[in-house]
């Protein structure tokens, strides 16, 4: 069944199986790529240092960090360096607080996808 979950807080798109009575959390190779951005740009604000690891080497990182925090990681709230018109802000921060997200988190997930098949189109 496909499901939402909070990695680091990061939300992500999954599908959720048992099988021989262990679940399985299966989260699509698009889905990894983006959570890999997302913590090479939020494991440094916690003191690490992301750069040439893999992913599993991000994730034992990432959960390093939420120990030493004792909570979810998040990224730096930014200020967007321009404006919406209101009905797009109002329909941008609805989508973010129905994923609960901010919605510069929401726009920032937005464009990695994109760019993610930007690339792949560019390269395949």
């Amino acid at each position: 069944m496909k499901y939402s979950i909070n990695l680091f807080g990061y939300h992500t798109e999954c599908q959720l199986s048992v099988e021989h009575g262990k679940l399985i959390v299966d989260i699509s190779g698009e889905e990894q790529k983006a959570l890999e951005a997302y913590l090479t740009r939020v494991l440094p604000r916690y003191g690490k240092d992301p750069t040439g690891s893999t992913l599993s080497e991000m994730i034992n990182q990432a959960i390093e960090a939420e120990k030493q925090v004792s909570g979810h990681m998040s990224e730096p709230k930014i200020k967007l360096p321009y404006e919406f018109m209101p009905e797009i802000k109002e329909k941008l921060i609805e989508a973010a607080n129905l994923q609960d997200m901010s919605a510069t988190q929401l726009l920032i997930k937005l464009i990695e996808k994109k760019y993610q098949s930007v690339v792949i189109d560019q390269e395949g």
